[in-house]
């Protein structure tokens, strides 16, 4: 009989609690979590933080916390509290706590950034137990978190002769800063050896300074990144690996790097799809600054090797634009008999083009 009474007991009070979980345990249940920085370049590493916070005097014996994250994100070796289960596109991170009334509990995790690309995290599903450790219910939240992954910048010494001499040159064009250009941009200060023919007598009259017309420069250092999609030349059967246009997008993006920090203008051509982007070619025209700079990184974390439009085509259109004493430095697998014309044609309006051919590289 007792044995009876005890089982009983038991089941009353087994009863009650899982109730009370199941009644009380979703509530008061807040989730977040984030990235120690919105960007990193490919190959660092970040923080990704989490945060969990029972609200209410009810404890939480144990509660899970599951979502899919991109696998280019690789967590570090997992504890006692982490399971990592990775594929080869996603994978499943799930996190275990213990929460006690009214407590927040702050983890945080080390994330190898292997790949270049944005990536989001948005839902999670959270599942919790009574003192038995039995599953006692389960809800869906949303924690809203990005990283953008910029492409791996190369040190200027590793870059290819020919793109170093490229940089130096649109850098240090000793033509870089002579106005000779017969629109007027404004007005500056007299210099020593200015002809009195630019003097601005009615500037001059007004301020008491001798003042004269600035011209723009015909030729500037600015530089155009032109970086082409295509992997596959049918024609001659020649084809690159997708790493390969990961190398490609890695000199593009260090290109930039290098010319903008060193107080360049860099602008790009990209023929291939651009995340939401839907502009055909995808072209950024050339200018200085941090701001631009990361906005072009930015861009280009979502590039992918998609045409959308033939190189050739994008070429004509360069060419029918009049562009002229232009730094164009073209980084392509290979290039047809069509499109050397085509690039031939663009140095003969008076632009130096250069070009950074990947599967001459790699078969060199």
């Amino acid at each position: 009989m007792a044995v009876v009474w005890l089982l009983t007991v038991f089941a009353a009070v087994y009863l009650v609690q899982r109730g009370a979980f199941r009644l009380w345990g979703e509530k008061g249940i807040r989730y977040e979590r984030s990235f120690s920085a919105p960007y990193a370049f490919a190959g660092q590493r970040v923080t990704l933080n989490e945060t969990l916070t029972n609200g209410k005097p009810l404890p939480l014996p144990w509660i899970r916390i599951e979502t899919m994250m991109p696998s280019m994100l690789r967590f570090g070796s997992p504890g006692s509290e982490m399971a990592v289960s990775s594929g080869q596109l996603l994978q499943n991170h799930a996190s275990l706590f213990s929460l006690p009334p009214f407590t927040k509990v702050r983890r945080k995790h080390e994330v190898l950034c292997a790949h270049r690309g944005v990536y989001r995290l948005s839902s999670l599903t959270c599942t919790f137990g009574d003192l038995l450790g039995t599953p006692a219910g389960t809800l869906a939240l949303t924690a809203d978190c990005e990283i953008a992954v910029l492409p791996a910048i190369r040190e200027a010494a590793r870059l290819p002769v020919s793109v170093r001499q490229f940089m130096q040159s649109s850098l240090g064009h000793p033509e870089a800063f002579r106005e000779d250009h017969y629109q007027i941009a404004g007005i500056r200060a007299y210099r020593s050896g200015d002809s009195m023919k630019q003097v601005n007598w009615s500037a001059t009259a007004k301020t008491g300074q001798l003042l004269v017309n600035k011209r723009e420069s015909m030729v500037d250092n600015d530089a155009i990144v032109l970086l082409n999609a295509e992997l596959l030349d049918a024609a001659e059967n020649r084809r690159v690996p997708p790493e390969a246009f990961e190398e490609a997008v890695s000199f593009a993006a260090s290109v930039i790097h290098h010319l903008v920090n060193s107080g360049g203008k860099a602008g790009l051509v990209f023929n291939g799809q651009a995340g939401e982007r839907r502009d055909v070619p995808l072209r950024v025209e050339p200018r200085a600054g941090r701001e631009h700079l990361f906005a072009l990184l930015r861009l280009m974390a979502e590039f992918e090797p998609v045409v959308r439009r033939e190189l050739a085509y994008v070429l004509e259109e360069l060419a029918a634009s009049g562009l002229r004493n232009a730094n164009v430095l073209l980084i392509s697998a290979f290039l047809t008999p069509k499109q050397r014309m085509l690039v031939d044609r663009l140095r003969q309006s008076g632009n130096r083009v250069e070009t950074l051919l990947l599967y001459r590289e790699a078969i060199a």
